[in-house]
Parts: C-alpha cells; sequence; structure tokens
C-alpha cells in the first residue's frame, strides 16, 4: 500500500460461519423446487463456502479471502453503503422499477376443477412470489421490501455475511455464497418470480458478467423480470485533480483486480444479449454535487466516503502515503463542488420470454398419422387429400393468407407481442 504500508500491522482473524440447517440447494438445482411451505434455513453456507478471514488495514476492515473485491466490509462501510440505498430510491422513485408490485402485493390462488361433471371449481394457493437480491450486502433493500411485501418471499445472497441473522422478516432469508461458485446458484431451474442486483460494478470481469446473467436467466421463471442498478463510477464534468486521480481508475482495476468498472454503462445490453430478456426499459439519472440543496450535499458526503473506502486502493496502486492521499482528497471534493461534477447512475429491467426463442426455432408441428393416412387413402368415391409439409418453425406458420386476414399491422402486433415488446 504504497508508503504507508510498513507502517501499518495487520491482524487477521476468523469469523464464524453458520452450517445451514437442512436444504442443500445443490441437490436440488435442475430438480423440482422444495416445498414452498418449508423455505430455506435463513442462514445457507455451502460445503466449499469461504472461511470468512478479515484483514486490518489503517483501522478498516477487509476480506483476506477474495482477492477482486477492494472496499471494505467493516460498519462504517455498512453506512456507507445505506446512504447509497437511499441515493438509489430516491434517483428511480423507489425500490424497484420493473412492474412487479401486483405480483408481489399478495397471495396468489388458482381455480382447479373438480370432479368429473362438477361445475365446481377448488381454489389452491400457488406458491408465494419469491424473490432473489444477489449481492445484497447488509440486506437494507431486502428488509425494506420484505415489510411492503409480506406474502412475497425475499431471499438475499452475498460472498460476505454483513445481513442481519437475528431480528428481521419472517420472509426473509440470507445465504452466505460466491455467486462465482463453479457449481451455479444454489436454486432450482426458474425457482425466483423477480431477481434484482444492484452496486456490484466493483465485484466482476466482462467474462464473470457473462456468467452471472447466464445464471440469472436459468434460476428466474418464465415471465419473470430481472433489474439491474449501478453508478458509472467515473465522476464527470471534473477538474485536473480529479482527472488525475480516477483517469487510470479502470485499466488498474482491470489489469490488476480482473474487474470491469463499466458494468453500468453494458448492463442493458448484456441484459438483453446474453440473458435474452425482452420488453427492455433503462433509465439513467445524474447525481451533482454543488453548494445548496439537501441532493446536493448528499452527493458530496457519499463522494466523501466513498473516497475513504477506495483509500486502500488509491495508496497500494498509486504508491500514495495517508497524508497525500488526504490532500488529494479534498482537493477532489472541492473540485466537485466548484465545477458540479456527477456521476451517473443506471437502472435497467427486463422479462424472461414465456418460451425459449431458440427451442422455439426447432419445434416442429406433426400431424396425426392416421388422420394422414385417411386423408391420403384413394377410392372411387372420394378424392385424394396431400396435405401440405409440416412447418419447420413457428416463423414458417406465418404466410401471405395471415396477412389478407388480420392486416398487416395486426401481425405486426401480434409478431411484437410473441417476441416482447422493447423500448
Amino acid at each position: 500500500m504504497g508508503n504507508s504500508q510498513s507502517q501499518t500491522s495487520k491482524t487477521i482473524k476468523q469469523d464464524d460461519t453458520e452450517e445451514s440447517e437442512g436444504l442443500d440447494f445443490h441437490k436440488a438445482k435442475n430438480k423440482s423446487p422444495p416445498n414452498p411451505s418449508l423455505p430455506p434455513s435463513p442462514i445457507y453456507t455451502s460445503n466449499d463456502a469461504h472461511n470468512t478471514k478479515t484483514i486490518i488495514v489503517n483501522g478498516r476492515r477487509y476480506q483476506n479471502f477474495n482477492t477482486k473485491y477492494i472496499l471494505p466490509n467493516d460498519d462504517e462501510e455498512q453506512d456507507r453503503l445505506v446512504q447509497a440505498h437511499f441515493i438509489y430510491k430516491h434517483l428511480f422513485n423507489g425500490n424497484f422499477s420493473a412492474p412487479v408490485r401486483g405480483l408481489l402485493s399478495g397471495p396468489v390462488s388458482s381455480a382447479r376443477r373438480g370432479s368429473s361433471g362438477s361445475s365446481q371449481s377448488n381454489w389452491e394457493d400457488l406458491p408465494p412470489p419469491r424473490v432473489l437480491d444477489l449481492g445484497c450486502g447488509n440486506g437494507t433493500w431486502i428488509l425494506e421490501m420484505a415489510t411492503e411485501f409480506k406474502h412475497a418471499h425475499f431471499y438475499g445472497i452475498d460472498i460476505s455475511p454483513n445481513y442481519p441473522t437475528a431480528i428481521k422478516p419472517p420472509n426473509t432469508f440470507f445465504i452466505q455464497y460466491d455467486i462465482l461458485n463453479p457449481k451455479g446458484l444454489p436454486f432450482p431451474d426458474s425457482y425466483f418470480d423477480y431477481v434484482f442486483m444492484r452496486q456490484v460494478y466493483t465485484c466482476f470481469s466482462s467474462l464473470d458478467w457473462t456468467t452471472v446473467v447466464r445464471e440469472i436467466k436459468r434460476v428466474v421463471k418464465p415471465g419473470g423480470f430481472v433489474e439491474f442498478r449501478d453508478i458509472d463510477p467515473i465522476l464527470k464534468n471534473i477538474g485536473p485533480t480529479t482527472y488525475k486521480l480516477f483517469e487510470k481508475f479502470p485499466e488498474t482495476m482491470k489489469n490488476n483486480y480482473d474487474v470491469d468498472v463499466d458494468w453500468a454503462k453494458n448492463m442493458y445490453s448484456c441484459l438483453q444479449k446474453v440473458g435474452q430478456m425482452t420488453d427492455m426499459h433503462q433509465i439513467v439519472r445524474m447525481l451533482r454535487s454543488g453548494n445548496s440543496g439537501p441532493i446536493c450535499h448528499t452527493m458530496n458526503n457519499s463522494l466523501k466516503s466513498g473516497l475513504n473506502s477506495y483509500r486502500y486502493f488509491f495508496q497500494k496502486n498509486y504508491n500514495l502515503s495517508s497524508e497525500e492521499y488526504d490532500k488529494i482528497t479534498e482537493k477532489v471534493v472541492n473540485e466537485a463542488i466548484d465545477y458540479h461534477s456527477y456521476f451517473s447512475y443506471f437502472n435497467c429491467w427486463g422479462r424472461k420470454p414465456l418460451y425459449d426463442c431458440h427451442l422455439a426455432q426447432s419445434i416442429k408441428i406433426q400431424p396425426n398419422p392416421l388422420e394422414q393416412n385417411r386423408l391420403q387413402t384413394n377410392s372411387n368415391h372420394r378424392a385424394s387429400f396431400n396435405l401440405p409439409p409440416s412447418p419447420t418453425s413457428l416463423g414458417d406458420i406465418q404466410s401471405s393468407d395471415e396477412n389478407h386476414i388480420f392486416g398487416q399491422d395486426s401481425v405486426s402486433d401480434i409478431n411484437q407481442f410473441i417476441q416482447g415488446y422493447e423500448d
């Protein structure tokens, strides 16, 4: 960590981890989901989970087992993440933008026809809606959502167990787990109605993003929603000191830590292309520094606390002493106020198609063999009928006759509905 590293004493301590009580989701993967009335134990730790080791540097606590993640995981950092939570909530007018309120608001029942000849229907409860928060951190988002939507089950997963384990809503379940575990996410296919992920730009490489999004696609139900929120960490409209500090930040993160910090700008296309989501939407908001108003003060405080969290990274990679870094951060904050610098926050969401587009291309419609044989039988009293060839894909079903019957505009609307509207 530059000049200050030799002056810093390091202590490593071992935190206790808790064993799960029963369900092993790896065994459940690709099988029927567990009984919805028996959700997993509130804390699940896989057999190969990391032992939670921490290292203390300059009074801040860091992970000592994940070489990618450069930020602290102490109480001070948790306070910063709570502040970040409310920034996202303010900028995007709530905890979610995807149209999931109706889905999460109450219990769902379905009608089932009674015995043969009976006109009565029996009502049965469907499994509660399930929501997954990937990289849940201290669990603030889940705690608020679970309090608002009491009938839904909320699952949080994070490599570091900073989430609450005792005082929490009964419909919340937290899991200590590495999202990049080669076994994949510890859930069955099509298990969640809604998957949410936020503030993870310091966690993954470009290749990792492909892995994560593919796993998200696997665990979300057809027709379910996926939503990402994140920040572009490069400050815009900046002064000379700020430019010098941030100029090589993306390159250093990529070369030294194998992390792609440009995730926020690319998550829309990744969700669309890799996740093959439809009904895609994106919102971009700016948070600007300045001298007046609570929002400007929030931005200034967020910038200060963020620079303090990055202290270890900048001192180590830029060979700076603590005194040098203190002077730089003071100049950066002052420049941000003078130049009205801003961060860009991105929010995108999409819906998993009701059917797999690639699978649909392989569907073949075959006529009933007996019916085909009957129609093709030659008789003195019946003409010979030759059936048209079976279409080889859904795309072959459409014909010029269909355009004539429905009208070109109607056909276009139907095709858009099948593929999902895209904004």
